[in-house]
């Protein structure tokens, strides 16, 4: 399943759519600068002759459990990556934290988040020109819609489609924040029928109840075929407005029986979701290669204001770095360097809650940084 249309459009329009000695020191409280860079909810477990033994063995697979696991979020697929499978993940690490730990005489069960070095894992792409991406979309909502006998369901059942969207998402671990919404309110207003005949009213009101950044309309179909019967999947992107902003390309499968209907349900969901994690990456690509600057002007109102500003800058994936240029009472003018196109910028900015609108005094140029109210 790909998206269709004009790719450089449609590419815009998803960037506006992220043992224990040989561990870093489990710290309770400390903050991953990037989410992207957090792996969370690994369950470890293993039987060894001790408790302290099988508490190592435990936590250096989890460590590379999480590794592998970074890689697949970040780096885009199709390079040789060889490089970065004999990397030792520890000398990545920033941080481990253990979210409940049991110790028993020969056997270790946990559940650990690792924290990635955001600024080592860009360098070490950098050294082996490994592209990868790193931003995390805001939250898009999926409403699986199954059609069969000219009826729409999307809640009630049966609904094969929404079970296996939902039996896939909780393994899901990339940069796109995909969710069924629920919730009483939500599934009195919105039905898989109205979602068919009336779409941008059931959308704007689905967004209304429950706020997302954009809204994924999947619908499976089971269609009869020259040999048998086939599954039909549809897709199409909107924004909070309830318009369109890209198709996905249909899928068809031919099937022998109905009773291949939800290993293939579960096959297209898993095919829908991968191929929307592409197009992501693809479209907020690290250009290691291209370094663009711009130049931003910000007011400043207070010292604390003007610390926190820089934190949420500093952590955008697309800025590689920031140069104060000149710093007054009210105002800051900043050179930034890019490592990703503007487009991301823009997307990455709108998710921190702030606009880049043209600076109207010639005499600086470049642009000004607004919070979008």
């Amino acid at each position: 399943m790909t998206v269709k249309g004009k790719s450089s459009r449609v590419l815009v329009v998803l960037a506006m759519l992220c043992g224990m000695a040989n561990l870093s020191p489990a710290v309770a409280d400390q903050a991953c600068v990037s989410d992207a860079f957090l792996i969370s909810g690994l369950d470890v477990e293993a039987e060894a002759g001790t408790g302290n033994l099988a508490r190592q063995i435990a936590t250096e697979s989890a460590l590379a459990e999480a590794w592998q696991t970074l890689l697949n979020r970040l780096v885009i697929d199709g390079q040789d990556s060889a490089a970065l499978q004999t990397v030792d993940p520890s000398t990545m690490l920033l941080f481990t934290r253990v979210d409940s730990e049991t110790v028993l005489t020969t056997r270790y069960i946990a559940k650990l988040d690792y924290c990635f070095d955001r600024l080592m894992v860009r360098e070490l792409f950098r050294e082996n020109n490994i592209a990868y991406a790193e931003l995390l979309s805001d939250r898009i909502m999926v409403l699986p819609v199954f059609v069969s006998g000219g009826r729409a369901t999307l809640w009630q059942q049966p609904n094969p489609w929404k079970r296996a969207v939902e039996n896939i998402l909780p393994d899901h671990n990339g940069l796109v924040q995909l969710a069924i919404p629920s919730g009483f309110a939500i599934e009195r207003s919105i039905t898989g029928q109205g979602i068919m005949d009336q779409r941008t009213a059931s959308l704007k009101k689905a967004v209304e109840l429950d706020p997302a950044a954009m809204m994924l309309v999947s619908t499976a179909r089971v269609t009869l075929a020259d040999n048998g019967i086939a599954l039909v999947v549809t897709g199409e992107l909107y924004n909070r407005n309830g318009e369109k902003l890209a198709d996905i390309e249909d899928s068809y499968l031919p099937m022998a029986s109905a009773e291949e209907l939800p290993e293939q349900l579960n096959r297209m969901a898993n095919e829908m979701v991968k191929n929307i994690e592409y197009v992501w990456r693809q479209a907020n690509l690290v250009d290691l290669n291209a370094q663009n600057v711009i130049r931003i002007s910000v007011g400043v109102i207070s010292l604390d204001q003007w610390f926190s500003l820089m934190a949420k800058l500093e952590a955008l994936s697309p800025i590689e770095q920031i140069d104060l240029r000149q710093l007054s009472a009210d105002a800051a003018i900043l050179d930034m360097t890019l490592n990703g196109s503007r487009e991301a910028l823009d997307y990455a900015l709108e998710q921190a809650g702030y606009r880049l609108d043209a600076n109207p005094d010639s005499a600086v140029g470049g642009y000004l940084l607004l919070a979008d109210n």
